[in-house]
């Protein structure tokens, strides 16, 4: 074994270790959750009662922030978090779902631009305004008392490769001028996904938004049959796409490229994640097996 394979593989084995113990605090968090909410939360997300219909929820109108531990979190309700974040270590990213997101460094390590619909706590926005320092990175949040509590999650200040606005996802994709190569969908409110950042339209503009050689992430809650009509728009806009499944089997990340998918070959990716592990602290080699296409 060479250094440099040695080196991947000390890397990819400490990444193995420290992901491990997140997971453990993270699902501590979520029994906490389950613990105070009246219902398990399989069942408020994906089969709501009369009442959640009704907009009756009996919980909070309002983002709350909540903190156990080590861990401070973004709740929309007692059923959805938004954001959790390590206080220690507010840059880390500890929910699963964010770090298979992060799988488009996978197919291209080193964008221009990012932008993220639906900012929350920022996880996202501050993993890559740390790691990926000559990439400018705008984040767009709909909900004002959000972005509120934006120093409460150690957001980065306003510079030129850092921007926050204020504005409704669907209309910031089809009106605002500019382009981008990575362009990232993590929009929810209390009661799931949006239907304007899930419809055909909206997917068109995505699309249209994308530079050459451009991605689309989008994290969806991986319900079958909700999730069918939006993976076949999505699959009539861009062709053949690549899915991860997240958190437990609870969310489904999709990859969509502006320019079609090639032809991906498993080896070839995780020789890529060995690459990316040497400066990201992400289970890229477990992600590549994940990889569905």
């Amino acid at each position: 074994m060479t250094d440099s394979y040695a080196a991947d593989a000390l890397a990819a084995d400490e990444v193995k270790v420290m992901t491990e113990a997140d997971t453990i605090e993270i699902d501590a968090f979520l029994e906490h959750i389950d613990g105070i909410d009246r219902e398990q939360r399989w069942g408020a997300r994906f089969e709501p009662t009369s009442s959640q219909y009704q907009g009756e929820e009996g919980g909070f109108d309002a983002p709350l922030v909540f903190e156990l531990g080590d861990i401070r979190s973004l709740l929309a309700n007692w059923s959805y978090v938004q954001s959790a974040m390590r206080i220690t270590d507010p840059s880390k990213l500890i929910l699963e779902y964010t770090q298979v997101m992060m799988g488009f460094l996978l197919f291209n390590p080193s964008p221009r631009t990012i932008e993220i619909i639906g900012l929350g706590g920022g996880s996202l926005a501050k993993y890559c305004h740390k790691y990926l320092p000559e990439t400018s990175i705008r984040g767009v949040e709909v909900d004002w008392e959000v972005i509120e509590v934006a120093d409460q999650f150690c957001m980065p200040p306003p510079s030129e490769r850092f921007e926050v606005i204020w504005a409704d996802g669907a209309d910031f994709v089809a009106n605002d001028p500019q382009t981008t190569d990575i362009l990232m969908i993590d929009g929810f409110d209390k009661h799931g996904q949006p239907p304007q950042l899930c419809s055909l339209d909206f997917y068109r503009a995505c699309r249209s938004r994308l530079n050459a050689g451009g991605i689309l992430v989008v994290n969806l809650c991986n319900y079958p049959e909700r999730n069918a009509p939006m993976l076949a728009r999505l699959r009539e806009c861009f062709g053949e796409i690549i899915t991860a499944p997240a958190e437990a089997g609870m969310n489904l990340v999709v990859f969509a490229f502006k320019d079609g998918r090639s032809c991906f070959d498993r080896a070839d990716l995780q020789e890529a994640a060995g690459i990316l592990q040497r400066n990201h602290s992400l289970p890229m080699a477990a992600l590549v097996e994940k990889l569905l296409w």
